[in-house]
């Protein structure tokens, strides 16, 4: 397993406990391409709230994140940093940097799957994306299978020579799936949650407005209030509070 340390110039900052290094759009995608060249595999994890929240209560978790490259994905980690006096770049949200990582990929021939969501929903954003980005190796396989149907999910990946593997089960399972299969992964294993819901269009993306506010949030629990509820409505203000002790006890030192 990596140590998660990044990359010379790439610098880092604790936010609730979770490091996360503070990568810009161009900076991640080369670190995403040098991940797919290596010998052994290496994980990003995008940082948002609930990450940070899960973290704090699972150290099984939070060991996984410390052995990862990590980026923020959330506006909340972004608006954390800042009132810590940590700034970042700015917010990397997955469903954004994922097409720059595919272009990027289509023109290095580096072959990529897809791997999770329900049947045809990964397919659907492939299918999108091929149109896209020419060139583009894509392959795909939805979440839904049994552990007799796991060697073969694994075998078709490998079949592809895949080089980066985009793994879609939510936080902390497609983490703790990953480092499951690990010495079976290609090199490069990005975990992002429900991507091929958003690059489907199964799920509508916020307004820009509300995208360029921070309230991207806010229109996931509009849409999806039933799986969300809790996650936004107690998690964000224990996110908060978590944040506001850091930052108490970095003014008491």
């Amino acid at each position: 397993m990596s140590d998660g340390h990044p990359p010379a110039g790439v610098e880092s900052i604790d936010v609730a406990g979770v490091r996360v290094d503070s990568y810009s759009e161009s900076t991640l995608i080369d670190r995403v391409l040098t991940m797919s060249s290596g010998d052994r595999t290496e994980v990003a994890v995008g940082v948002n709230a609930h990450v940070c929240n899960l973290a704090r209560k699972d150290e099984r978790f939070s060991q996984l994140l410390d052995a990862s490259t990590t980026y923020a994905d959330g506006q909340s980690v972004v608006w954390a940093a800042k009132m810590l006096g940590l700034p970042l770049p700015g917010r990397l949200a997955t469903t954004d940097i994922a097409e720059p990582i595919l272009r990027a990929a289509a023109r290095s021939d580096i072959p990529v799957y897809f791997f999770g969501a329900a049947d045809g929903v990964a397919e659907s954003a492939a299918t999108k994306l091929r149109a896209k980005i020419p060139g583009l190796a894509l392959r795909t396989h939805h979440g839904y299978v049994s552990a007799d149907q796991i060697d073969g999910v694994l075998d078709d990946i490998a079949a592809h020579g895949t080089r980066i593997l985009f793994v879609g089960m939510g936080d902390p399972a497609q983490q703790l799936w990953v480092d499951a299969h690990r010495d079976r992964l290609p090199p490069a294993v990005l975990t992002c949650g429900g991507l091929f819901d958003w690059l489907s269009g199964s799920n509508r993306r916020a307004p820009e407005w509300m995208i360029r506010a921070g309230l991207e949030w806010l229109w996931r629990l509009i849409i999806e209030p039933r799986r969300l509820a809790k996650r936004y409505l107690l998690g964000n203000p224990s996110f908060m509070a978590a944040v506001a002790r850091q930052k108490l006890r970095g003014s008491r030192a």
